[in-house]
C-alpha cells in the first residue's frame, strides 16, 4: 500500500472537502489567491553580498555598485515574500470564519452533522497549515 501526498493548502483540497451546499466561497478565493504566489521561489545567491573592498576609489566604487544591486535583489525578494505572507494570513482568517461557520451550520435542521463538522475540522486544519507555512516565511 503507498502513501499519497496531499497539498491541503489547494482549492482543489478544499473542494473536495467542503459541503456540496456551502455556499461561502471566501476560503476558496483565498486558497486560489496563496496558490498563484505559492510557486514563486526565492533564492538567494551566497556571493549576493560582495566582500569589503580594497581602500581605493575604484574598489569602494565597484562595491557600492554591488551594493545597490544586492539591495534592489533583496527588496524584490521581499516583495515576493510580503504577497505568500499577505496570501497565507488571508487564508488563516478565511479558514477560522469557515470553521466556525459550518460548525454553527453542523446544528442545523435538514443537514448531515458529521459532514458539516468533518468540513469545519477540515477548514480548521487549511489554517493551521497557512500558519505552518507562516512562521518559514515571517
Amino acid at each position: 500500500m503507498g502513501a499519497t501526498v496531499v497539498n491541503g493548502l489547494t482549492a482543489s483540497y478544499w473542494a473536495g472537502n467542503k459541503p456540496p451546499d456551502y455556499k461561502n466561497t471566501d476560503l476558496d478565493k483565498a486558497l486560489k489567491t496563496y496558490e498563484g504566489v505559492a510557486g514563486k521561489t526565492l533564492k538567494i545567491p551566497k556571493d549576493l553580498i560582495p566582500p569589503v573592498p580594497k581602500s581605493n576609489v575604484g574598489d569602494i566604487d565597484d562595491c557600492i555598485a554591488k551594493m545597490k544591486s544586492a539591495i534592489s535583489e533583496l527588496e524584490k525578494g521581499k516583495t515576493i515574500l510580503n504577497q505568500i505572507v499577505t496570501a497565507l494570513k488571508a487564508v488563516q482568517a478565511a479558514a477560522a470564519k469557515t470553521s466556525a461557520d459550518l460548525t454553527k451550520l453542523s446544528k442545523g435542521k435538514d443537514v448531515d452533522e458529521s459532514k458539516y463538522k468533518a468540513a469545519a475540522t477540515n477548514a480548521s486544519s487549511i489554517g493551521s497549515l497557512a500558519a505552518g507555512e507562516l512562521k518559514d516565511v515571517q
